[in-house]
């Protein structure tokens, strides 16, 4: 095993999160969802029990799953789903009704870094977590307001940190065990026992995350002519998936990754490791600003600190025109609500994201193609003044930190150059404070901030935060609510 890489492991046994509970697959030992670090949304579930058909499903508990959500710190454990055969009486429930627990990740282990270790090849011992809310719900899922519906599966919720750029500390595999009896809404008793439940299997993890399981991975673009190809995953709306959705033209989002989810990374680990790409399709989110999100994954660093570039640039530029040509039919075509679908793209609402990395390959993209973007949002990325002339008739949005001895010097660098082709930048000497971008849902003072330096009537607005480095700016920035508002607010003329 020691010869393969997580890729390699990833792409062998990913299977969809949710699946296996959907077919009525349960063992204590066996729940496979996700193989590695991630998932695989358009593979067909293998069943675990091998030939033969499923296991014949007994009363009682038929398996957990960890509840996941990615963060700005990573992808965290909020809670485990407990799955029964039958629905569940709520008023049976106590706080002490289960002893749930998160095994740690593996040692070395800080998302998004590159050739980091797998999170789930840790020696530690599970650690016990406190359940902070129990209630019932109909499928594996949190629920915003924490409040029981009829259904059989059982959630145990953990505590939330408000402060979503925390390093993450912890693997995806947990525990539980059934400590006191638990009845069903029909009135039977399903007693108390010792066994300890793992979400654990040999085929990985069974996971649900939230925001992320609906997307589907691993689509490519190809180019025969030039022998060119990349690798893309895709979130593809709500109402896209429903009847007459095909009829709608929808913004779309091109989010692009840094170079920690390049070399022997994955396509789930572009959307798991970093809330980049998908802090946009968080139900949430998508109820403010519904688009369809696409993020690249790369073979390697798109471009690096001498400005140096690989031809995935302009291929990723070239999967942008495809879908501009409003012809994009690949959806999923095992699942009815998507086959032979054709997606249409508003071309006045194109938006480009990024981080690092990501953040270069946005400012090339928007430079060299002028014509494409309606607005770009950029966390932390530098270009050469000389290189990003062609930006200063564009609507740019650039936040970073006081300490990235990067990003923000070179940004600095960029302005009069901007200002001498015709731009109008506004360029604020005051430093924001990051303490007020958490908790998200009391970010008034920052939105005034925000939006005050954004209705100066600069096409470009350049934004620094005090006391934060190149790191921190990826887990801090893209919670920033009026900076996500304010791309949507633009439309090419």
């Amino acid at each position: 095993m020691t010869n393969l890489s997580r890729r390699d492991f990833v792409a062998g046994g990913a299977v969809l999160a949710g699946t296996f509970s959907a077919i009525g697959l349960a063992s204590p030992e066996v729940r496979a969802a996700s193989g590695g670090q991630g998932f695989m949304a358009a593979s067909s579930p293998m069943p675990d029990d091998g030939p033969g058909g499923h296991k014949k499903r007994v009363p009682g508990l038929q398996g957990i799953l960890a509840l996941c959500e990615v963060t700005g710190g990573g992808q965290k454990v909020y809670g485990i789903a407990v799955e029964y055969d039958a629905a569940i009486d709520p008023a049976s429930l106590a706080p002490d009704t289960y002893a749930t627990a998160v095994f740690p990740a593996a040692k070395g282990f800080f998302a998004g870094m590159p050739q980091e270790p797998d999170k789930n090849a840790t020696t530690a011992a599970a650690q016990p977590r406190a359940v902070q809310a129990l209630y019932t719900n109909a499928e594996p899922a949190l629920r915003p307001d924490g409040k029981s519906v009829a259904g059989r599966y059982v959630i145990a919720e953990f505590h939330h940190d408000p402060d979503l750029s925390l390093p993450t500390t912890d693997s995806d595999k947990v525990t539980l065990t059934q400590t006191k009896n638990v009845r069903t809404a029909s009135g039977a008793v399903y007693a108390a026992s010792k066994t300890v439940w793992s979400n654990a299997g040999h085929r990985g993890n069974s996971v649900v995350i939230r925001g992320v399981d609906a997307w589907e991975q691993s689509h490519w673009w190809w180019d025969d002519t030039r022998s060119a190809w990349l690798e893309y995953s895709i979130y593809l709306p709500k109402s896209f998936l429903e009847k007459g959705g095909e009829n709608k033209a929808y913004p779309l989002v091109l989010a692009v990754t840094h170079s920690g989810t390049s070399y022997d990374g994955t396509c789930a680990q572009t959307l798991t490791e970093q809330c980049i790409a998908s802090i946009w399709s968080l139900p949430e989110e998508q109820d403010r600003h519904e688009c369809v999100v696409i993020t690249p994954r790369y073979e390697r660093t798109t471009m690096n600190d001498y400005w140096e570039h690989t031809p995935d640039i302009e291929n990723t530029y070239k999967l942008v025109q495809s879908f501009l040509q409003n012809t994009w039919n690949y959806g999923n075509p095992n699942l009815d609500d998507r086959r032979d679908k054709v997606l249409k793209i508003d071309p006045k609402r194109v938006y480009c994201t990024g981080w690092s990395m990501g953040a270069m390959t946005s400012l090339w993209l928007m430079a060299k193609h002028p014509g494409t973007f309606a607005a770009g949002l950029i966390i932390a990325g530098q270009q050469r003044p000389s290189d990003v002339v062609a930006l200063a008739d564009q609507k740019l949005l650039i936040i970073t930190g006081s300490e990235d001895n990067k990003a923000t010097p070179w940004n600095e660098k960029c302005v009069p150059v901007w200002e001498q082709a015709g731009a109008k930048v506004t360029r604020p000497a005051e430093q924001l404070d990051p303490a007020l971008i958490f908790p998200v849902d009391k970010q008034q003072k920052l939105t005034d901030q925000v939006n005050g330096y954004l209705g100066k009537g600069g096409n470009i607005t350049f934004l620094t935060f005090e006391g934060v480095d190149h790191m921190g700016s990826a887990r801090k920035f893209f919670y920033i609510n009026a900076a996500r508002d304010w791309l949507f607010n633009q439309v090419k003329a």
